[in-house]
């Protein structure tokens, strides 16, 4: 996932380009698929510990049932609590040791079984289990030197637990059995981790991702705001430092008697001053100028930063007015895609000829205002909403019109300009094959 670098030539502020602070939809479809594969394994092996705890209590002639029972329903409140657990790496893997209680919820329900079955006969084996699965959710949660320690102490435990279980039940294993219980031993102690580390070290690659995309979107905010406070410092900064001398000089000479050296300061001063509002109401008007090619490499960037696909197609739009026109359309079209379609994945722009004008088709999927209550997202037609409304009246002062509508799953905006008088209006730009896109 790449996120694009803002052009260093646009001008400042030519777009809102700020990303949508929640995850996109893929990052959430991936979260629950992490934790729904983490909570199956959990419940799983809590199923077939507890299962396993009633096989062999039965097969090494166990009478005595309550503590098998009392075990195997400790067994699942801990598979319950490893579900919690997992839940609380949706912030990122090593997030840090869960709250007391939360703590005291994963360990206690399996270290009450790790005791429970250290006297019940046949349960060596599956009673360290619990406690094993609790310090591998643990391990995930903590990091660096601490996780290393949760690992190193439920190894101990689960290992010890197997000898010292047939040590105070005084059953003595056959050196074949033994033999046979070792590569159960061995996958647990291998397997469960191998789980519950690559899917939480998935998960957390994917929100530091989805993070840097969010970063690098307020970034191209914080570098257009930077770059405006630049140029206004440029023009203003040097005028004003020169009135200011300008002004102290003049006044200087008045104080000295001598008004006619005076009066060509002053007349300096407002000369200056002049200037330096012409320069300000220029900056300004290009700030506010639109340019349909940096319109379209902008929503091209913020859009692709916002996680979506977009592809880009344009012809060469001659008119000064009809490019204005359309850029505001572009502008207008991307912003409504960031307010009402902030999980889109796909997005297409494409300007070409039609009729001896231009039409201008933005489509996008992942709308969020199913009911059309937002700028034009119900059915296809007039646009509606306070911002569509607007262009389309600017558009039909040019003879053109906007609509706006879903069409199935996906949204599409459209905007039509006749050929406006002024001679030739479009040149044909990039073939289909010359198509550019950009992706997050």
């Amino acid at each position: 996932m790449s996120t694009p670098e803002p052009s260093a030539s646009r001008r400042s502020g030519q777009f809102p380009s700020t990303a949508p602070g929640r995850p996109a939809r893929g990052v959430r479809a991936t979260w629950w698929y992490t934790f729904s594969s983490m909570a199956f394994f959990a419940l799983f092996m809590a199923f077939i510990t507890a299962s396993m705890l009633l096989y062999f209590h039965r097969e090494a002639d166990g009478r005595t049932w309550w503590p098998v029972v009392t075990a195997a329903v400790l067994t699942w409140v801990a598979g319950l609590a490893q579900v919690y657990g997992t839940w609380l790496v949706r912030t990122g893997m090593g997030a840090g040791w869960p709250r007391p209680w939360a703590t005291a919820l994963l360990v206690v329900p399996a270290a009450l079984v790790w005791v429970l079955t250290l006297w019940m006969p046949g349960g060596g084996l599956p009673g360290g289990i619990p406690l094993w699965l609790a310090a591998n959710v643990l391990a995930i949660l903590v990091h660096g030197v601490t996780r290393r320690l949760v690992f190193a102490a439920g190894v101990v435990l689960f290992l010890g637990h197997w000898w010292a279980g047939a040590q105070l039940t005084g059953v003595v294993v056959p050196a074949g059995e033994a033999a046979r219980q070792v590569p159960a031993l061995v996958f647990f102690v291998v397997f469960v981790p191998v789980v519950f580390l690559f899917s939480a070290w998935w998960w957390n690659i994917v929100v530091q991702l989805d993070a840097a995309r969010r970063d690098a979107a307020q970034l191209a905010v914080a570098r257009e705001r930077l770059r405006f406070a630049s140029d206004l410092h440029d023009i203003q900064g040097h005028h004003l430092q020169v009135i200011a001398l300008k002004a102290e000089l003049a006044e200087r000479l008045l104080a000295a008697g001598r008004p006619e050296a005076a009066q060509g300061n002053i007349h300096e001063v407002r000369t200056l001053a002049r200037t330096a509002l012409e320069e300000t109401r220029s900056l300004v008007r290009d700030l506010r100028e639109v340019s349909l090619e940096e319109e379209m490499a902008n929503a091209q960037d913020v859009l692709a930063a916002s996680g979506a696909r977009v592809r880009l197609r344009g012809i060469h739009v001659q008119d000064p007015a009809a490019r204005t026109l359309l850029g505001l359309a572009v502008r207008e079209g991307a912003t409504n895609i960031l307010r009402h379609a902030s999980s889109a994945t796909e997005v297409s722009i494409v300007l070409d000829a039609a009729g001896g004008g231009q039409r201008l088709v933005m489509t996008n999927d992942g709308v969020e205002d199913p009911g059309g209550t937002g700028d034009g997202t119900g059915a296809a037609g007039p646009a509606s909403g306070t911002g569509l409304s607007g262009l389309d009246r600017r558009f039909q002062a040019s003879g053109g019109s906007v609509t706006g509508g879903r069409d199935g799953g996906t949204y599409v905006l459209e905007a039509r300009l006749p050929a406006l008088p002024g001679g030739s209006t479009v040149e044909q730009g990039p073939t289909p094959g010359q198509e550019r896109e950009q992706s997050a």
